[in-house]
């Protein structure tokens, strides 16, 4: 027997593509008044999450592909946000670390990055977050998608199971809970 037609706005992969896209083009708009792409910021949040992470290891991080990420590193370089050199025992994989300038940057986008999470939170109630996180989180399994510091309750796979062995990474004081986490790179 066949199925009847799924019209287009009930079907789920239409109307997460347009949210998505509308999400993108507002992230987009918030980080212009502060001089960034998306991509950029992303970068700069990704080195200020792991101090001393590989291009490799950060395009694995954001989802990208490691020549554009790497071109996108050049830009933020050449803007003076992030250094990069050798790791220490292993001159191979160029390691990224964020300057001064890029802390302070790092620290506007994060107030953006927490404006938009509180803005999502109240958008599917504080009480229904645990639950939409849950599903959010097989979605991504399901896509191949790992997170970084997950449990694995959630969909995600534990830290260990998705560090990269050519970075070396360390942890930055900085926070990385799952809340402070935008929802595209």
């Amino acid at each position: 027997m066949a199925r009847a037609p799924l019209p287009l706005e009930s079907g789920l992969g239409f109307r997460l593509d347009r949210l998505v896209r509308t999400m993108r083009t507002a992230w987009a708009g918030d980080l212009s008044s502060i001089g960034l792409t998306p991509p950029q910021a992303a970068v700069l949040r990704g080195v200020a999450d792991t101090d001393g992470i590989s291009i490799r290891a950060l395009a694995r991080l954001l989802g990208g592909d490691p020549m554009n990420v790497k071109r996108c590193v050049d830009e933020v370089e050449q803007r003076g946000l992030l250094a990069s050199g050798t790791a220490e025992g292993d001159r191979r994989p160029r390691v990224l670390t964020l300057t001064e300038e890029g802390r302070a940057v790092v620290v506007k986008v994060d107030r953006l990055v927490h404006a938009q999470d509180a803005r999502l939170t109240e958008a599917v109630g504080a009480p229904a977050r645990p639950e939409f996180e849950r599903a959010l989180g097989a979605l991504e399994r399901v896509h191949g998608i790992a997170q970084v510091g997950g449990d694995g309750d959630d969909g995600s796979l534990p830290e260990t199971a998705a560090a990269s062995p050519d970075s070396s990474p360390r942890r930055s004081p900085r926070s990385t809970s799952s809340q402070e986490k935008e929802p595209h790179p």
